[in-house]
């Protein structure tokens, strides 16, 4: 079976150049599975975002149906670094009608805290099938067991809604709640998880600082 194809953009998360936080290794870990194909370029300004978004939304990189932005975030907007940010609503008129059949992750914090009615103007806009990411500050570690999954089954779910009924399941459900994880349909539906979220808080710092997505 052909291995899906994730791209991923990936922001800055700290200043201090020495440290090393990546998203890499997780893509990295899939693809030696077998999982999936991935290319992964780093942006620091808003001009090297759009850049790699117009490389990629290119016919000859098509296959690459998951779109992945690792970076910090916001209610609404991508944070390339912690003095450079970009808006959603700029992100969409960028992709402008290029993005068919696209399924567009955020891994960043509270990025989809935003309303249903922006999210759906994005989809619009994009034409991407859907937009799924969370909605609160959410732990490096316990975010990264959970994309795992979830780039696994964007990228080689056969139906639309393969993300949604993966971690709408009765093994994913309370981590995916946890995380405030929610997808948006290019149909105008919106999904989350109904159930209680049974995961403790950990101590370890989260995404805010070392990796706040």
């Amino acid at each position: 079976m052909a291995r899906g194809g994730v791209f991923c953009i990936e922001g800055q998360w700290h200043r201090d150049l020495n440290e090393r936080g990546s998203v890499l290794p997780t893509l990295e870990l899939l693809e030696r599975l077998g999982r999936i194909r991935f290319i992964h370029k780093d942006a620091a300004t808003r001009d090297e975002l759009y850049y790699f978004l117009d490389r990629w939304l290119l016919k000859q990189y098509a296959d690459y149906r998951v779109g992945f932005f690792a970076m910090h975030g916001e209610p609404s907007r991508l944070c390339l670094t912690d003095w450079d940010s970009v808006e959603l609503a700029d992100v969409a008129e960028r992709m402008a009608g290029r993005c068919e059949g696209r399924r567009l992750y955020f891994g960043s914090c509270s990025v989809l805290r935003a309303s249903d009615a922006a999210l759906r103007e994005f989809l619009d806009v994009t034409g991407a099938a859907l937009v799924c990411g969370f909605t609160r500050d959410v732990d490096w570690v316990e975010s990264a067991a959970f994309e795992t999954v979830l780039l696994d089954v964007l990228a080689n779910g056969q139906r639309h809604n393969a993300a949604e009924l993966r971690m709408g399941s009765a093994h994913w459900a309370p981590l995916a709640s946890y995380l405030g994880f929610r997808v948006i349909y290019a149909n105008g539906r919106a999904w989350r998880p109904t159930v209680r979220p049974r995961v403790p808080a950990q101590p370890t710092p989260g995404r805010v600082v070392d990796r706040p997505r």
